[in-house]
């Protein structure tokens, strides 16, 4: 059952006046004696009392506050100086964790759901990690920044999305607030293009060093609010698929052109990213998305358009005055590219020594090599390379039997046993997407960086739920 909130109208709004009386009455006082901002600050301290009490009645409230706060967290970091993105969100998270277990008190939460092999795959990822904190290569520093976003994250995003975003309509809620999320990062990425940098973002680009990768000979590379050109690349690669497909199956015919446009936006802002490993998302994501349609009138058209663009990239020097075309055509020659040549070589350095680390140089280690360092200016540069290095062969086993339990679930049920057409094609859609990305982590190190990574492992989750959204469904019809 959903996780509802029932407050009567008139106790609401007598609560609100008290807490607005109570935030004046404190705001006076400490403004006499410390001045206006500790004031502010202090008289904000009800209504955050007020929203915990109301949250914790209706927790799922919250897991959409920490989606929508982790797609702008690392954009927002870029103003407030000190703001760490990873300690943010883990804020969020345990507080969504308390209110979940305020809720629990007084009523049932559905635990049962979370019996099933993702919670497995998962949480044996979660221990093996945490075993590795007593790999002597790392410190309890180093392994306690690092695991979060390898390990602890995949397991929480998950549990969190299954207890609270438990019926169908969730699933629409979730896919409608990302397309609107997605809107305002392709609207900040062109402001960047046609308006300007702002002064924060001049600041990460030539103070910092970000232009040292983003404006470059080719042109620049936008990145929006998001880490980097490639995050952001990616994840309008995943949004082009998940919209895309998403729309062919929407009832809603305003919906579905909704889709199609934010579709054709995100395309268009993974262009201007740069990003020459995005175009791998929307190419293995739509091509595993025809494998589950089962329809020759979408298989047929669908193949024949990515044989004919990829003969567009590959063959032809149509478009190739235009920056963003030249860009992209470049990931389909990508062995002559120096930088892939470069990283081939890293990875060669990397196999000297990690045949001899079964488990990983350790977790944290990779990001925080030193002199006499194995990793020492050897950047893991992408998600899988990453993961094997810091967590040995083993580990990138274990952290892809997650990915390979899920895509192989999430097919089996699309493919044989989900009826409704709607939810099947928004199922397909989100795997098209998690397919997508997971190649290009090849490519990419975006599987650990926000919004990306929480954004999959919350898709995970909905794989998951497949049959159980099918079966409500059902029930709801027969009703």
């Amino acid at each position: 059952m959903g996780i509802r909130l029932n407050i009567k109208g008139n106790d609401s709004r007598r609560l609100l006046y008290f807490i607005a009386f109570i935030s004046i009455a404190i705001y006076t006082v400490v403004l006499l004696y410390y001045g206006w901002i500790p004031a502010f600050i202090f008289s904000l301290a009800p209504l955050l009392i007020y929203v915990i009490i109301q949250l914790a009645k209706e927790p799922v409230y919250a897991l959409i506050g920490v989606f929508v706060v982790n797609y702008f967290v690392m954009g927002i970091t870029r103003y407030i100086t000190g703001l760490q993105g990873g300690i943010t969100i883990d804020g969020f998270l345990l507080v969504t964790l308390f209110l979940l277990l305020l809720y629990n008190l007084k009523n049932p939460v559905p635990w049962q759901l979370l019996r099933n092999s993702l919670t497995l795959v998962t949480g044996i990822w979660l221990v093996y990690c945490i075993v590795l904190v007593f790999n002597p290569e790392t410190t309890v520093s180093h392994w306690s920044a690092g695991v979060r976003p390898l390990a602890v994250y995949v397991f929480i995003f998950p549990l969190l999305t299954t207890i609270l975003f438990n019926r169908y309509k969730y699933l629409k809620w979730f896919i409608l607030l990302w397309s609107i999320l997605t809107l305002l990062a392709v609207g900040k990425s062109l402001m960047q293009k046609y308006i300007g940098f702002d002064s924060a973002e001049l600041y990460w680009l030539n103070v910092i060093g970000g232009g040292r990768t983003h404006v470059i000979n080719t042109g620049v590379r936008y990145f929006s609010f998001f880490t980097d050109a490639a995050s952001f690349g990616c994840s309008m690669g995943m949004s082009m698929v998940v919209f895309g497909v998403a729309a062919l199956y929407t009832h809603s015919k305003s919906l579905r052109a909704y889709y199609i446009i934010v579709a054709l936006l995100a395309c268009y802002a993974m262009m201007i990213s740069g990003t020459r490993a995005a175009i791998a998302v929307p190419f293995a994501g739509f091509a595993f998305f025809l494998l589950l349609s089962k329809h020759w009138k979408i298989i047929i058209p669908g193949v024949t358009l990515i044989i004919l663009l990829f003969i567009f990239f590959k063959f032809t020097y149509i478009g190739h005055g235009n920056t963003e075309i030249r860009r992209m055509r470049s990931a389909f020659n990508v062995t002559e590219d120096a930088s892939f040549q470069v990283r081939q070589e890293n990875q060669e350095r990397m196999r000297v020594f990690m045949k001899y680390h079964p488990f990983g140089v350790g977790i944290g280690k990779a990001k925080r090599a030193v002199p006499g360092d194995y990793m020492y200016q050897l950047p893991t540069d992408t998600t899988l390379v990453y993961v094997w290095v810091e967590t040995g062969i083993v580990g990138l086993i274990l952290f892809l039997l997650i990915f390979v339990v899920t895509v192989l679930k999430g097919t089996n049920d699309i493919l044989f046993k989900i009826q409704d057409r709607e939810l099947r094609g928004l199922l397909s859609a989100l795997l098209g997407g998690v397919v997508g990305m997971l190649v290009s982590s090849y490519g990419n190190e975006m599987l650990q960086q926000f919004p990306n990574g929480p954004i999959i492992y919350m898709c995970l989750a909905f794989l998951y739920m497949g049959s159980q959204f099918d079966k409500e469904i059902s029930e709801y019809a027969s009703t």
